[in-house]
């Protein structure tokens, strides 16, 4: 896929992580060896793959850190803090509930290893790194107000970006299509909710157009149909309980959101009548 759906942060990620892996195994032996060397064959395979991986990229280095650490050797201590980086893209309160379990095991482990004045110190630097994790996501995104749906771009754009998208779909041998996600109940904090939702899911690529007062729409497009109903599947699971109304492929859009387009004003009105 283009360069622009390729995240510099998560490619960033794994090399550091198969740098430390390939560091871990060099100056262990046994079970260690294994287990980092295999770790950064994998993370290699990932980053191989591109775009149909990047949803485990962090799991993947996650799994690798927590195996590693289970084998309590010494050397495998600095994987403590590559953890937060790779748990602080969860959302949500699973995310939220994850990256403390972490933090709460990663301190314990230290605990048992170095005195109390070197734990607190342990930390402070690991709640350092995780804010830092969270400070450039965020950079990573322009700041608009999720709260409301002032983010959301207005329908009328819809059918021309979705005409623009399908060109270029064709060309490349992707594939896009238009999803339409309804809100719960049809209430303005409803919509509120769904819109913050969305707008912590979305990658920066994807956009989203508000229709009405209670659906928005989100243009997707991935590299084949199956990485589209992964990417489908993940959102219907994080805006939950709202709901998917309907998931249309470009190619059979038709003139569905026509009706969206602005008006042009009649010349014959706008004339000027003579005097």
């Amino acid at each position: 896929m283009p360069s622009k759906y390729k995240s510099p942060g998560t490619r960033a990620l794994i090399l550091a992580c198969v740098v430390a892996a390939a560091a871990t195994g060099t100056f262990s032996e046994g079970s260690v060896r294994l287990i980092a060397w295999g770790g950064a064959v994998a993370l290699l395979a990932t980053l191989a793959c591109g775009a149909r991986s990047a949803f485990w990229i962090a799991p993947a280095a996650a799994a690798l850190a927590v195996a590693l650490l289970a084998t309590g050797h010494p050397t495998t201590l600095p994987w403590i803090w590559v953890l937060p980086l790779c748990l602080h893209p969860l959302r949500g309160r699973m995310g939220l509930a994850l990256n403390l379990a972490a933090f709460v095991i990663g301190v314990g482990y230290i605990a048992q290893h170095f005195s109390l004045p070197a734990t607190l110190l342990a930390a402070t630097s690991l709640v350092i790194v995780w804010l830092l994790a969270q400070e450039q996501r965020l950079r990573a995104k322009p700041l608009l107000n999720r709260e409301g749906a002032q983010w959301l771009l207005p329908p009328a754009m819809l059918d021309t970006d979705a005409r623009h998208e399908q060109r270029r779909v064709e060309r490349e041998s992707l594939y896009g299509e238009v999803v339409i996600f309804g809100c719960a109940h049809s209430t303005p904090s409803d919509m509120q909710e769904l819109s913050r939702l969305l707008y912590d899911q979305l990658a920066l690529y994807e956009r989203a157009y508000r229709l009405n007062d209670y659906g928005i729409a989100v243009l997707l497009v991935a590299n084949d149909a199956k990485l589209a109903e992964q990417r489908r599947h993940q959102l219907q699971h994080a805006i939950a309980p709202h709901r998917i109304v309907s998931h249309t492929p470009l190619a059979h859009l038709g003139d569905r959101f026509a009706r969206y387009r602005p008006r042009r004003a009649d010349p014959r009105r706008e004339a000027q009548p003579w005097p």
